[in-house]
């Protein structure tokens, strides 16, 4: 698992079956997200002084450092088009990076500022929340066009995004509410109700359950996707607003900031 540790400038690297640090990665100034490629050894990282790196896993060492600007801050990785997806905060774009060369591949203006992100595995388009605009557009990332605006169902604020490939189904992270969109007709198909300071979300494609992490109310929602119904919370602690699951395991994980741990936990 790559964790980001921001009030160290480095990424921290760790063996989830073990339970412990393999190591940490230096000099990564303002470090915001990772980018998990189709090469295991290699990651890619978003860096608050306008830079993307190319980590390698392995050696614990820095391969390459690209320029970006515009303060990088959530990153993923498009398998479809072979590309690393970054979101500029201050510069309200997208960046396209190759995984294999490190060059830019191109940008897309945002009318917004950018949020999370979440990048369709099977057809290569990527949904961008917009926090100022009230909207998660569509982008093509090979016309680096944006394709389609969300508005509506409950979106105000948004956050964390997660998608469903399999049921076309975007997740949307707004304000206290979790939107749920099918993508392939454009509808609103419900909302349901989440807890304070919502920041990231996850998918479970395993259990179709949707886990998002509210630092506000320091504690986890669980929902389930199919039937649009609340399961539950679980406690976490204060700032925790990073949140990650494996669908082999079935575990969630969670960054609480202000202890200082990643906390564990299995569903159910």
């Amino acid at each position: 698992m790559f964790v980001p540790h921001g009030s160290n400038n480095a990424l921290d690297i760790v063996d989830i079956k073990a339970g412990r640090l393999l190591g940490s990665v230096p000099q990564l100034p303002g470090i915001k997200g990772v980018a998990v490629t189709s090469d295991p050894d290699l990651v890619f990282t978003s860096n608050g002084n306008g830079t993307v790196s190319v980590v390698n896993a392995s050696t614990l060492t820095i391969v390459k450092t690209i320029q970006v600007g515009g303060s990088p801050d959530a990153i993923d990785y498009d398998p479809v088009h072979d590309s690393v997806v970054v979101s500029l905060g201050s510069g309200k774009a997208v960046v396209f990076v190759d995984r294999t060369t490190y060059k830019e591949l191109g940008r897309v203006t945002l009318p917004g500022k950018p949020e999370l992100m979440a990048v369709d595995p099977q057809a290569g388009r990527v949904f961008v929340a917009l926090h100022d605009q009230d909207a998660v557009v569509m982008i093509d990332p090979g016309s680096s066009q944006i394709t389609f605006t969300y508005r509506g169902c409950d979106i105000k604020a948004p956050t964390g995004l997660a998608y469903d490939p399999q049921q076309g189904r975007l997740f949307v992270a707004g304000t206290k509410q979790l939107n749920i969109l099918d993508i392939v007709v454009g509808r609103c198909l419900g909302v349901v109700d989440l807890a304070s300071g919502t920041d990231q979300i996850a998918f479970n494609p395993h259990t179709h359950h949707v886990y998002a992490a509210n630092a506000g109310s320091r504690n986890v929602s669980i929902v389930d996707s199919p039937t649009m119904k609340p399961l539950g919370i679980v406690g976490t602690g204060r700032d925790a607003a990073t949140i990650a699951t494996d669908p082999t395991t079935d575990r969630v994980y969670v960054a609480v900031a202000r202890a200082g741990i990643i906390a564990v936990y299995h569903d159910p």
